[in-house]
């Protein structure tokens, strides 16, 4: 017979808005509703789990490039720029979390999602292992 000893949940199941790290879990190709490209993204931030869209669109181009920039890829002007999603997988990036458009029907108050990806810094590449909340 299967068992388990079920632990007292220790872990802070709570973020604030501001800027994390992620680490992107899983990540598969997709076409939007609008019929464009794009990649769906789970990533952990903490003890939660946020979903991402990356569209591959010409308006959103800057966005794609912030995320692909944030994942370590080479981004340059005029070049055609490729993200398998095995380029995201496992990665660790730093995203900015805001206040989004759904809210919460138990607190009134609107869910985070992730709003923007940000470039490494020289800081990040400081942090040991152990030290990243996932």
């Amino acid at each position: 017979m299967p068992s388990l000893k079920i632990e007292p949940n220790q872990q802070q199941t709570s973020i604030e808005a501001g800027v994390h790290l992620a680490k992107i879990e899983h990540a598969i190709e997709a076409v939007s509703k609008a019929g464009n490209e794009m990649l769906q993204l789970e990533c952990k931030v903490g003890p939660l789990t946020f979903r991402a869209y990356i569209v591959f669109t010409a308006k959103n181009s800057r966005n794609v490039a912030e995320f692909a920039t944030a994942i370590g890829k080479r981004v340059v002007e005029g070049k055609t720029l490729v993200i398998e999603t095995e380029d995201c997988i496992g990665k660790i990036a730093k995203v900015e979390l805001g206040p989004g458009d759904r809210i919460s029907d138990k607190t009134g108050k609107p869910y985070l999602e992730i709003k923007r990806w940000l470039p490494p810094s020289v800081a990040d590449d400081d942090l040991m292992p152990d030290e990243i909340p996932f």
